[in-house]
């Protein structure tokens, strides 16, 4: 039989350390998973209204437009419908996007029907638009919403605190780099999705608060 040749002390710590960084860019992908951004935002904006229904407010949007979407991905992925956790395959994205799509639009028509905040209208709107923008450029190129989602956590964060904002910007970079780690997605697909995320929010403030 032939002996497998040894490796290098230099060769063992390279595989290694490859091997941590792959795990620490996995662990950084679920930490900032898109759901979980998406909550930290209503939540951000819940905390810089005035008085204390910005939490209440906040906790019904999640309960509305978040908790679905997670319970239907939870569904699909539970009969097969993904390939894998993270959806990896483009046009099995679609599906989510649209059932997002119509998440956002029931409940822009609640905020708009009970009075809602204007900033939570505003951040309403913002993943509206965001999710249109995305949804359509992956019928033919894999957009990243990882990127997408700390980008818009990002930049509202920016808009109400620059301490906090350049830290969710240093997340966000982090981010970035775990979604290129583990192949996900190649670098231009994330800086696209913080792109779209970063200007779709900024002009919905802008317009509506």
């Amino acid at each position: 039989m032939r002996q497998q040749p040894e490796l290098s002390s230099e060769a063992l710590d390279s595989d290694e350390m490859e091997s941590r960084s792959l795990i620490f860019a996995r662990l950084l992908s679920q930490i900032f998973n898109p759901v979980f951004a998406t909550i930290a935002a209503y939540v951000l904006v819940g905390f810089h209204i005035l008085d204390e229904s910005g939490l209440a407010w906040a906790g019904g949007i999640i309960a509305i437009q978040t908790v679905p979407s997670l319970l239907y991905y939870l569904v699909r992925l539970r009969q097969g419908g993904f390939s894998d956790a993270d959806v990896s395959v483009r046009h099995e994205r679609n599906e989510l996007y649209l059932f997002g799509i119509v998440s956002v639009l029931l409940t822009i028509g609640l905020l708009l029907t009970f009075g809602a905040p204007r900033p939570f209208l505003a951040l309403t709107v913002g993943m509206l638009g965001i999710g249109v923008i995305c949804g359509l450029i992956n019928l033919t190129w894999k957009i990243s919403m990882h990127g997408a989602a700390i980008g818009a956590l990002a930049t509202l964060a920016l808009m109400y605190s620059n301490i906090l904002g350049i830290v969710c910007w240093v997340c966000a970079a982090a981010v970035a780099w775990a979604r290129v780690r583990t192949r996900n997605h190649t670098p231009g697909q994330v800086i696209a999705g913080l792109a779209v995320a970063a200007l779709v929010i900024a002009i919905a403030f802008l317009t509506l608060v």
